[in-house]
């Protein structure tokens, strides 16, 4: 009995776990003709959701680093060829009106920008 309550509580405990854990979305460096672009072209996400970027650069030749800037969130930063740039989690305002907004280079204005498609959280 004593080994079925505490299955219990680890379960119980693995999915609080996994619903406060934020999700992670992984950018990355391409080359597409002779522009350099952040794939996926759209992240989707929705209002209230909790999400981790992760922006990577592994492009040989060119600039040794590019800027990940994703305005309406507030997060700037340089991503640097083989290292990860990880800003903090962030919350996507509820407030946030659903729209697409640029995810660019701001060290690079003539890189193409991705798209973040913010959604309704269903309700």
């Amino acid at each position: 009995m004593k080994s079925i309550i505490f299955l219990s509580l680890i379960v119980t405990f693995a999915a609080f776990a996994a619903k406060t854990e934020p999700r992670v979305v992984e950018l990355k460096t391409e080359k597409v003709g002779e522009v350099i672009h952040w794939m996926p072209e759209k992240v989707e996400v929705t209002q209230g959701e909790k999400v981790r970027f992760r922006a990577t650069h592994e492009l040989e030749g060119g600039f040794d680093f590019h800027g990940l800037n994703i305005p309406v969130l507030k997060i700037a930063g340089q991503v640097n060829r083989n290292t990860p740039f990880e800003p903090a989690p962030v919350t996507i305002p509820k407030s946030l009106k659903p729209g697409e907004y640029p995810i660019g280079c701001q060290f690079h204005p003539k890189h193409a920008a991705a798209t973040l498609v913010v959604k309704v959280k269903a309700k």
